[in-house]
């Protein structure tokens, strides 16, 4: 009978003991899982917060609104920026030969990278010796115009060229209050003689205080001109519009 109490006191003892290890130890186990689940959904949560600010701050990135642009010319500056606060675009007509491709104003407004600036573009179908005025739209807040100095090489009339025609007709649309662009053209022949029209054009207009866009300089890796085409080159005109956006904006 002794033995059979010590066996039950014994089977009793160890009992309590599986019970005690065993709670503790889940316990213990929980606890683990418990702080390792709420790490991991604070890392998420951190990682989801972070994931979010640099969308937002993507997605409100100033420079694509081209609202920050600023205009090295004071008077277009000006009407840009009321045309900004009006929620209008401002208006800028292109005057161009037919040696540009029809994909020009594209990459010219690609350049300026935003929906706040409309360009048009306007045909010219004459050379500076035949020139004699330049139609532009009424509502427009600028004018780019062609200097003509290839459509004159093409035309062999070079020699004869007649800046007073391209100046009186840049003067008759700045009076109808447009501020208006004299866009010199690339050596795209490589020709001496168009090098030195380029040159004198340059000079001359730039003292008399014309806003002249100068692309003499301009150079390409490849072709400048498609003469298969009778077009510049697309990378002629890319270089041309960025000479235009480094001319126009600061």
């Amino acid at each position: 009978m002794k033995n059979v109490l010590i066996v039950i006191l014994l089977i009793a003892f160890g009992a309590g003991l599986y019970v005690n290890f065993g709670m503790s130890q889940n316990i213990d186990q929980s606890d683990i899982i418990s702080e390792s689940t709420e790490g991991e959904t604070e890392e998420n949560t951190e990682d989801d917060a972070s994931q979010t600010s640099d969308e937002d701050g993507n997605s409100g990135n100033p420079a694509t609104s081209g609202e920050n642009l600023t205009f090295s010319q004071e008077p277009l500056q000006e009407r840009y920026t009321q045309a900004v606060e009006n929620n209008e675009a401002l208006i800028i007509d292109v005057l161009l030969p037919s040696y540009y491709t029809d994909g020009f104003i594209e990459t010219l407004a690609g350049q300026f990278g935003t929906d706040n600036i409309q360009f048009n573009r306007i045909d010219i179908d004459t050379n500076t010796v035949d020139l004699t005025e330049l139609t532009v739209s009424e509502n427009s807040d600028a004018v780019i115009m062609d200097a003509l100095q290839i459509r004159d090489y093409n035309d062999e009339v070079l020699p004869e060229r007649n800046v007073d025609n391209l100046t009186n007709a840049y003067m008759n649309i700045y009076n109808s209050d447009k501020i208006v662009y004299i866009l010199g053209n690339p050596n795209v022949h490589e020709h001496e003689n168009l090098a030195d029209i380029l040159a004198e054009d340059q000079a001359s207009l730039v003292e008399n205080d014309y806003f002249y866009i100068d692309n003499q300089d301009v150079s390409v890796d490849g072709e400048f001109y498609d003469y298969e085409a009778d077009t510049l080159t697309p990378e002629t005109e890319s270089r041309i519009a960025e000479s235009i956006y480094g001319y126009m904006v600061e």
